[in-house]
């Protein structure tokens, strides 16, 4: 029990569901994401546009971070063609 406060208390926290990022019940170990100096639970770690979930041990699941946002790649090829057309847009 004292154990368990004192992973709550010490624990990093998600960066999508603000929870602690606890060891399961009757584990001493907890599973966590980091990426751009954000922990996620392993179960919030996913892309801000679509929702698909990151991995690196899948192709195409991993994440391309753009502009502080943690996407997939084809969110983040979408995010950057748009970008690029409102650049090309605004310099004409």
């Amino acid at each position: 029990m004292l154990q368990h406060f004192a992973f709550r208390k010490y624990a990093p926290r998600c960066a999508i569901c603000h929870e602690p990022i606890i060891p399961p019940e009757g584990s001493q170990e907890s599973m966590r994401v980091v990426a751009m100096d954000k922990s996620f639970h392993l179960d919030c770690y996913k892309c801000e546009d679509c929702s698909l979930k990151l991995s690196s041990k899948i192709e195409g699941h991993e994440c391309y971070p753009l502009d502080g946002r943690i996407l997939c790649k084809e969110c983040n090829l979408k995010r950057v063609r748009e970008l690029t057309a409102e650049k090309t847009t605004t310099e004409s």
